[in-house]
């Protein structure tokens, strides 16, 4: 949901349609540190999304991969577990890698739960990308 929700912040940012958000040197991906790879988002996940008007259907998992880590400038994580995993496979990246919550509290997983977990985690991810989002912003126009 992460994913898809940050390229919707993007896209309304720059009045811009998903495919031309790479002309804003713009591009985001979603990996798990444990995902399987090509799983379809949940149902729920898709619903509660649409609801927003994001398209979550094409989604598919994929798991995290060096060469992701490597070419990113920014990797939000969403539990300390995993920001914790990803510092221990690539310690040399760590500054590059930080928590979706500001707070130090990973981000509720809504799996196997209902549509109200769903909509929380939502909520949640929501509140998280979009300081985030306003300080890459920030810095980018710092850096022109």
């Amino acid at each position: 949901m992460a994913e898809a929700m940050f390229r919707d912040l993007a896209c309304q940012h720059w009045d811009c349609s998903d495919h031309d958000l790479r002309k804003h040197n713009v591009d985001v991906l979603s990996a798990g540190v444990a995902a399987a790879d090509s799983a379809p988002a949940s149902r729920e996940a898709i619903k509660v999304l649409k609801s927003k008007g994001i398209d979550l259907s094409h989604h598919l998992s994929q798991q995290v991969t060096d060469d992701m880590l490597m070419v990113s400038d920014l990797v939000l994580a969403m539990t300390p577990g995993h920001l914790n995993m990803l510092h221990n496979a690539r310690p040399d990246l760590a500054s590059r890698m930080r928590l979706l919550r500001e707070d130090g509290f990973g981000v509720s997983d809504p799996i196997g739960g209902g549509m109200d977990d769903y909509e929380r985690c939502a909520g949640e991810i929501a509140d998280c990308l979009r300081p985030i989002f306003d300080e890459l912003v920030r810095k980018d126009a710092e850096v022109q």
